[in-house]
């Protein structure tokens, strides 16, 4: 299950490019969006069908904290008001509810750059 996909290919369509499961090196990638996939919660069941939820926390990595900010508020804003619809479709999981928290700092990192972060939390149908 690569929910982290779909967010990825939305923040993609809105310019915000570089992902990856964990922060790379700054020799790597000196600016990042990471993207990481927590564990799907069930809430309900039912015949052919569960329905949970899976949060997708977003890391904006950036050599200056007013733009790791800026960033980050940008690619919130972004993924709150993207057309799901189209895109809400993965293999046997389908997003059908999404909601966001506020960006906020997290960190700087053993690079020196600061680390931003906000999380998508989905409300997700599992086909069984």
């Amino acid at each position: 299950m690569q929910l982290s996909f779909l967010i990825a290919k939305a923040l993609l369509e809105g310019d915000f490019a570089s992902h990856f499961a964990s922060i790379p090196s700054a020799v790597e990638d000196p600016e990042p969006v990471v993207l990481r996939q927590g564990k799907f919660e069930r809430a309900s069941r039912i015949e052919g069908e569960e329905r949970g939820t899976v949060a997708v926390t977003v890391l904006v990595v950036r050599e200056v904290d007013a733009t790791a900010e800026a960033d980050a508020n940008a690619c919130e804003r972004w993924i709150r008001r993207f057309g799901w619809e189209r895109h809400a479709e993965n293999g046997s999981w389908r997003i059908c509810g999404l909601d966001t928290t506020a960006p906020a700092f997290k960190e700087r990192d053993s690079s020196g750059r600061f680390v931003w972060q906000f999380d998508v939390n989905l409300t997700v149908v599992r086909s069984i």
